[in-house]
């Protein structure tokens, strides 16, 4: 492996600061970077470049089946399981309820059943949200959008963004599946700024199916006819999450 290769500097430097370099390959990057200037400032290249998104990300609860999963995978299901059934175990030795259950456990199927017949079972759908990162011309992040379709909002963060002349926009647009007309999401803040705004109705259908987001450089204001009329100068992909 030639490591005064510039480019596999920097991509070892990217796996390093996201966390995907591990094991053996991680332990020898780590001995490299302390002998190699040029390694560490890769590094804290990509540190500054990645460190906004994680900021800008929230936490996201998993849901119950990811988490359960991730007990499987562990072990940390079984013991789990064992520490509950401990726990059960001497709670009913202390309460002397072993002699009882049977009767407990038919008379609360009843009281469920009961309950279950009179209570329509309602069905919380998950929320449905849309991440995209628009990168520029040498990758560095330029704009993290979030789309919140059950919430009904949308979210830019400008990361690393440049105003343009001044008698220009940026301007977010969707484009549809299908070909169809690229719709508006409005225009994009600059610097250190940030939108969080509603997400039209008839915008949050096409998310899902969308190809992807495009940049377009506009007259200041935004587009003077509800389409792109200037150059297409970014564009990205959208991940549900």
């Amino acid at each position: 492996m030639r490591y005064d290769n510039p480019q596999l500097v920097q991509r070892l430097a990217s796996e390093y600061v996201l966390g995907t370099l591990t094991g053996r390959a991680r332990r020898r990057f780590e001995s490299w970077m302390r002998d190699s200037y040029q390694v560490r400032s890769a590094v804290w290249h990509w540190e500054r470049q990645l460190g906004p998104l994680a900021e800008a990300t929230s936490v996201v609860q998993p849901r119950a089946r990811v988490w359960e999963q991730v007990l499987e995978r562990t072990g940390g299901k079984a013991a789990a399981q064992a520490e509950r059934e401990s726990a059960r175990a001497r709670w009913f030795e202390r309460l002397g309820l072993w002699r009882g259950l049977s009767l407990v456990a038919t008379a609360a199927a009843v009281v469920l059943a009961v309950l279950l017949a009179r209570t329509p079972t309602e069905v919380t759908p998950q929320a449905q949200q849309y991440v995209a990162v628009v990168n520029g011309p040498e990758s560095q992040p330029l704009w993290l959008v979030r789309a919140d379709v059950q919430q009904g909002r949308l979210a830019i963060r400008s990361i690393n963004a440049t105003a343009p002349a001044p008698a220009n926009s940026y301007e977010l647009w969707i484009l549809p599946a299908g070909g169809a007309a690229p719709r508006s999401l409005g225009l994009l803040p600059t610097g250190t700024a940030s939108v969080d705004t509603d997400l039209p109705v008839e915008l949050r259908s096409l998310l899902a199916s969308a190809q992807g987001l495009a940049v377009s450089l506009e007259p200041a204001g935004g587009s003077p006819t509800g389409a792109p009329t200037g150059p297409v100068v970014y564009q990205a992909a959208i991940l549900s999450i």
